[in-house]
């Protein structure tokens, strides 16, 4: 050092005063200088010199700008095995939200699409090296959106109390659009709701339910909430009535044959009460007009049996022939 400062004097006498000044500014904190470089130089041979590691880890994948009007079909790749290589202390605090990796997909279009996974689409910290990928190659295929009105189709479990019976099922609203891949929105045929449980009910049911797809690649657009209701009802029967003798209305005419069948429906412990002399079947001849032609079967019921209907005539319409005169 004192030698390289005699040095840096001589010769800056020998430049005259304006050398000298110039020696005198680069020899200025001279051994600061010389002592930074050797560290300098120490940092770079220990970092030279210093062992790599290698480590795995999980990588999630970023699709970046997928088409709007474009769904993705299939298994979809979230993540990707990484073989990452950097110094021990370096692999030692690498974590997870520090490597990521992103797919761009601006400009794509129906169909499939082939992906080669590089070094260059991920990003990871200063000093680390990728050496491997698993999967490199992504496959994707997208379809068109599709959307499709379906019904709503509430689950109901259970059973009514003894006696009484589910007369309707009902939700509201009766339709949802559904949004998804064209191909499996066409082969979906309605939605469904959360279970609705009328065990041992003796009255209607009404709950807010949520609905439901079966497909997890479907979505509902819109509220997927809807008020389900189950009528429940007391339980229903049918009894028959044989022979029994058509009337004739509007005018005198025969009609074959004269005798027909009724089947009646309706709460058990009113049906069970009706008697034949109660089912009075006939038909209306006034439209025919006095021509001849067939006409349909009406029944008529007498008074004080609520909720019983017809629920056939055999046979349900008749051949009339006007009288002469008639």
């Amino acid at each position: 050092m004192r030698f390289l400062l005699r040095y840096i004097g001589i010769r800056g006498a020998a430049l005259g005063p304006a050398g000298a000044t110039g020696f005198r500014h680069i020899a200025r904190d001279l051994p600061l200088k010389a002592a930074s470089l050797v560290l300098a130089c120490l940092l770079w041979f220990v970092i030279a010199a210093e062992q790599t590691s290698e480590v795995g880890l999980s990588v999630p994948v970023e699709l970046r700008n997928v088409p709007r009007d474009l769904e993705l079909t299939g298994d979809a790749v979230n993540s990707v095995d990484v073989r990452l290589r950097a110094s021990p202390g370096v692999v030692h605090q690498l974590g997870p939200g520090q490597i990521s990796a992103f797919v761009e997909l601006a400009g794509s279009g129906e169909g499939e699409r082939i992906i080669h996974l590089t070094p260059e689409a991920f990003r990871v910290p200063f000093g680390v090296q990728i050496v491997k990928i698993n999967p490199a190659i992504l496959t994707l295929n997208f379809e068109r959106t599709l959307l499709r009105v379906v019904p709503v189709r509430p689950r109901v479990l259970g059973r009514p109390a003894p006696g009484y019976e589910v007369a309707e099922i009902a939700s509201e609203p009766a339709e949802v659009s559904v949004a998804g891949p064209k191909s499996r929105v066409q082969e979906v045929e309605s939605a469904f709701t959360e279970p609705i449980s009328v065990e041992g009910a003796t009255a209607s049911v009404v709950e807010q339910v949520t609905i439901g797809l079966p497909d997890p690649l479907l979505r509902i657009e819109g509220n997927p909430r809807a008020r389900a209701s189950v009528r429940i009802r007391e339980a229903h029967a049918k009894r028959a009535f044989d022979d029994l003798s058509l009337g004739v209305r509007g005018g005198g005419a025969s009609v074959r044959p004269a005798r027909v069948r009724v089947v009646l429906t309706g709460p058990a412990s009113v049906i069970g009460r009706v008697r034949p002399s109660d089912v009075r079947p006939y038909v209306d001849v006034t439209a025919l007009r006095g021509r001849p032609g067939p006409a349909p079967v009406s029944v008529e019921l007498a008074p004080g049996h609520a909720g019983v209907s017809v629920y056939e005539t055999e046979p349900a319409e008749v051949a009339v022939r006007p009288r002469k005169g008639a």
